[in-house]
C-alpha cells in the first residue's frame, strides 16, 4: 500500500468523517480531484459499514456520489481534449519536419555537387559524404 492508504488506515473515524466532509467541499471548488477521489474511494472501502451506518453522512455520500461522477466526467474529457491537441501538434511536427529534412537533404546534394565539381576540376579537397578534408 502506498504511504497516503497507510495514513488513512491509522485515521480514526470521526477524522474520516471530517476528512470525508472536507473532499465534499475541495470537490465543490475542483482541488485536487485526483488526491480527493483516491482518499474518498480508499475511506469507503475500508470503513464502509461505519459510513453507511452513520446517519450524519448519508447525505455526505450522497453529495460525493454526485460530485465525483461530474468531476471525473469534466477531468476525463479534459483529458481526451488534452490527447487530441497531442495528436494534433504531433502530426504537425512531422509534416514540418519531413519539409524541413527534404530542403536539408536537397542542399546537401547541391553542395556535394559543387565539391565533387571542384575535385575533378583540380581542387585539393577530398569529399567523403558531406564532410570535407
Amino acid at each position: 500500500p502506498s504511504e497516503l492508504e497507510e495514513s488513512l488506515l491509522v485515521l480514526p473515524l470521526h477524522y474520516v468523517v471530517d476528512l470525508l466532509k472536507l473532499c465534499d467541499e475541495w470537490l465543490s471548488s475542483r482541488r485536487d480531484v485526483e488526491l480527493c477521489c483516491r482518499c474518498v474511494f480508499f475511506l469507503l472501502r475500508v470503513h464502509h459499514n461505519q459510513i453507511v451506518a452513520n446517519k450524519v453522512l448519508v447525505t455526505v455520500i450522497e453529495d460525493l456520489n454526485r460530485k465525483t461522477r461530474d468531476v471525473i466526467r469534466e477531468v476525463k474529457d479534459m483529458v481526451g481534449f488534452n490527447m487530441a491537441a497531442l495528436k494534433f501538434l504531433q502530426l504537425d511536427c512531422q509534416e514540418s519536419s519531413e519539409s524541413f529534412f527534404s530542403d536539408f537533404s536537397g542542399k546537401i546534394k547541391d553542395i556535394r555537387k559543387e565539391k565533387e565539381s571542384s575535385f575533378k576540376n583540380g581542387g585539393m579537397s577530398c569529399v567523403v559524404g558531406i564532410f570535407e578534408f
